[in-house]
């Protein structure tokens, strides 16, 4: 079968499902090749329905943002989001786009930072359900009670791996070949691509202006230059290799991500066009070696007190959370100056372009966290206005600069870390911990004070 009939069959696939019911449909959109081609279809598809009067219901378009997607990404995204909008309004679809982001106290630099999480592992992997899973459960759950019921449109295809493959063929379908969703009540899935090959994807979206259908974008150069820098792969072009495997498993996903030992789409990058973000993968890199137990940058024991069994450690400790917020203001301006200076002459350059990887109400929460923990200095503002960020923020004479007052520096730095103890410790159920951790402290504290007067 050619590529225009599969295209075809498709659609006419897509029609059949959509006069099954009332239900309104929901396409996952990540800005990736394989969720994409749905999206296109489903324009496709509409716009065929609207010329005939016969599009009665909504379509959500549905996006994930983490907020630590890589910055070109993300900016990516932004970017397709706008124009699909623009594009189903200016041609009356009814259609609307929804990028879906964590709560604040949810968020990834709230948890790090905040409360001192270590970076993610595969037996901790504390980000995916915080960060993902949870905004579009809670949108998806509120979107399914307002309709009784919803259809999720899927980019999933079972050329992409023996897992995937696995995964449909074991899913439940009922007669209209809709499986029901894994945790979200009355939800059930569409895959309309989940037999298309990687070449026939590929093929299908550089077909795009040969007809007379109309869509948000010209082309997906821009989207196929993005695998190509991702791919860490010299000779890998999509355009002229649509079936290449290197290519078509490039993945993209959030710069911080320790889960994996490499980031194999940020060097990727870096080799392909994009050095100007060489201070996020390094800053990565630092994440990822200082969450081992043996850094002596976490605590050797969980908040409550207890002792670590699983990976030996527990969260950073308060000095380690304060050079990484330090740290991560400087790479927003590292990244930035890096940005422009190498950038200027690229067709895609934006001379407004900010790097932003930590949003103030982040800071704000960090701040309440470390007070909670049992820092006096107000350190989250004052490191965040060392770098111009949060000027207006009134920052209260910290409790170590009043304490100057009525004691010597060599008291103050003693207090304060007997303090942090305390602060970090008061809500254990037993206090032998606490004792045991402030004995540790002080002769740690007098063992360095007599190096340095040695």
């Amino acid at each position: 079968m050619n590529n225009m009939q599969i295209i075809r069959d498709t659609i006419e696939e897509l029609k059949e499902q959509y006069f099954a019911d009332e239900r309104p449909w929901v396409v996952t959109y990540s800005g990736g090749k394989d969720s994409t081609c749905v999206l296109q279809l489903t324009l496709t598809m509409l716009q065929e329905l609207h010329a005939e009067g016969k599009d009665h219901k909504h379509t959500y378009v549905v996006s994930s943002d983490t907020t630590v997607e890589m910055p070109i990404i993300e900016k990516y995204l932004q970017t397709k989001l706008d124009e699909i909008t623009a594009f189903a309004e200016t041609s009356g679809l009814k259609l609307s786009c929804h990028k879906l982001s964590p709560k604040v106290d949810e968020s990834f630099w709230s948890l790090l930072l905040g409360k001192g999480y270590p970076a993610p592992t595969s037996t901790f992997r504390w980000c995916t359900e915080r960060m993902k899973i949870n905004p579009a459960t809670h949108f998806l759950e509120a979107l399914a009670t307002k309709h009784q019921s919803i259809v999720m449109l899927l980019g999933v295809r079972s050329d992409e791996s023996q897992a995937r493959q696995t995964s449909i063929a074991n899913r439940k379908l009922n007669q209209r070949g809709l499986s029901p969703h894994d945790s979200i009540p009355n939800a059930f899935v569409l895959s309309p691509i989940k037999h298309w090959l990687n070449e026939e994807v590929w093929t299908y979206l550089s077909k795009v202006g040969e007809d007379e259908t109309s869509y948000p974008w010209e082309d997906h150069s821009y989207m196929m230059s993005l695998y190509d820098k991702g791919s860490s792969e010299g000779d890998c072009n999509i355009a002229l290799n649509p079936g290449s495997p290197s290519c078509g498993k490039t993945r993209f996903g959030c710069w911080v991500c320790t889960v994996v030992e490499k980031d194999r789409s940020m060097e990727g990058m870096l080799l392909n066009g994009e050095r100007w973000m060489e201070p996020l993968w390094e800053y990565r890199e630092r994440l990822y070696n200082w969450r081992k137990p043996e850094s002596g940058k976490r605590d050797d024991r969980r908040r409550d007190g207890s002792k670590s069994e699983k990976d030996g450690g527990g969260p950073f400790l308060m000095t380690t959370r304060r050079e990484l917020l330090d740290l991560l203001l400087q790479v927003e301006i590292q990244a930035t100056k890096n940005y422009h200076k190498m950038k200027k002459n690229d067709p895609e350059y934006d001379p407004d372009e900010v790097v932003t990887l930590i949003k103030d109400e982040e800071i704000h929460l960090i701040k309440q966290h470390w007070d909670h923990d049992g820092d006096i200095e107000n350190s989250a503002y004052r490191i965040a206005q060392k770098y111009s960020r949060l000027m207006d923020e009134i920052v209260e004479t910290p409790l170590r600069t009043k304490l100057e007052g009525v004691s010597d520096k060599f008291n103050i730095d003693l207090f304060e870390r007997i303090y942090e103890i305390e602060a970090y410790r008061k809500n254990i159920s037993t206090r032998y911990g606490v004792v045991g951790d402030i004995e540790k402290r002080i002769v740690d504290f007098y063992k360095g004070e007599f190096r340095e007067t040695n």
